[in-house]
C-alpha cells in the first residue's frame, strides 16, 4: 500500500528536499504552498499523514492543525517550526499533532517521524507497561499517565507523545533494558523490523535527552545498554 503524504509549506526549496526523500521511500506526495489550498486538496483527498509549517504567507499553521482534526481526523499531522514558534508547536500537539520538527532537521529524524506517524494511525492502541501506577517517578523525575506531563525537580518538560510514551514505557519497567523492538511493540501496538525499529527509537530518545537530561551527553535517567536497548536508571 502507498501511503499518502501532504507537504503544507510556503518554502519551495524545503518542499523539494521533503518530496525527494520521502518518494525516495516510496511514499505518494503532495504539495501545497499555502493554506487555502492545502484545506482544499484536504477536503477533496485523503491523505495519511500532513506535514504542517506553522509560518505560511495566508493563515496560521495551527488553523490548519484544527481544520484538520475536524476534517480529516484520521490523517497525521508532523508540524515543521523553527525556535521561534516552538511554543506553538507544543501547542499544536496539545491539539492532536503526532510529532514536531525543528527547523533545519536531517533525514534520519524526518523519515523517523513519518514512519512512526504513518503507523500510529494504523497501530492498535499502546499495550500499558507491567505498571498500572498513575505516577511513575525515578530519582527528581516524574510521569503523569493520567495527564501526560512530565516535570524534574518540579519543572514541567514539553514532550511530543512519542517521546512521553517512550519514556513512561521505560519508566514503568525501571532498570529492566528494553530492546527496540520492543518498545515500538509497547508505544505504538505494531511489530517493527528491527532495522526501523532502532532508528525510529535511536531518532526519538536522543530527542527525548535532550529534554529530561541535565547533561544529555551523559544520560542519568534514560541509558544506552549493550545491543542497543535502554532503560530507565534509578541509580
Amino acid at each position: 500500500m502507498t501511503h499518502r503524504i501532504l507537504i503544507i509549506d510556503d518554502e519551495k526549496t524545503l518542499r523539494y528536499f521533503l518530496r525527494r526523500h520521502l518518494e525516495d521511500e516510496g511514499y505518494q506526495v503532495t504539495e501545497a504552498a499555502d493554506g487555502q489550498t492545502a484545506l482544499r486538496l484536504i477536503a477533496q483527498q485523503a491523505f495519511d499523514l500532513a506535514l504542517v509549517d506553522l509560518r505560511l504567507t495566508d493563515m496560521d499553521g495551527l488553523d490548519i492543525v484544527r481544520e484538520l482534526r475536524q476534517l480529516a481526523p484520521n490523517t497525521g499531522v508532523i508540524i515543521m517550526t523553527g525556535h521561534a514558534t516552538l511554543d506553538s508547536a507544543i501547542e499544536a500537539l496539545r491539539q492532536g499533532a503526532h510529532d514536531y520538527l525543528t527547523k533545519p532537521f536531517d533525514t534520519s529524524e524526518l523519515l523517523a517521524s513519518v514512519s512512526d506517524g504513518i503507523a500510529r494511525q494504523s497501530a492498535e492502541p499502546p499495550q500499558a507497561g507491567p505498571s498500572n501506577e498513575t505516577i511513575l517517578e525515578i530519582k527528581d523525575l516524574s510521569l503523569n499517565r493520567a495527564n501526560r506531563q512530565v516535570s524534574r525537580a518540579g519543572q514541567i518538560i514539553n514532550l511530543t507523545p512519542t517521546e512521553f510514551d517512550i519514556l513512561a514505557a521505560l519508566m514503568a519497567q525501571p532498570d529492566i533494558a528494553l530492546d527496540s523492538i520492543k518498545l515500538i511493540k509497547i508505544v505504538r501496538g505494531y511489530e517493527a523490523t528491527e532495522a526501523d525499529a532502532r532508528a525510529i527509537t535511536r531518532v526519538h530518545v536522543h530527542r527525548l535527552r535532550h529534554k529530561v537530561e541535565p547533561d544529555p551527553a551523559n544520560p542519568c535517567y534514560v541509558k544506552t545498554v549493550a545491543g542497543g536497548r535502554y532503560l530507565a536508571s534509578t541509580t
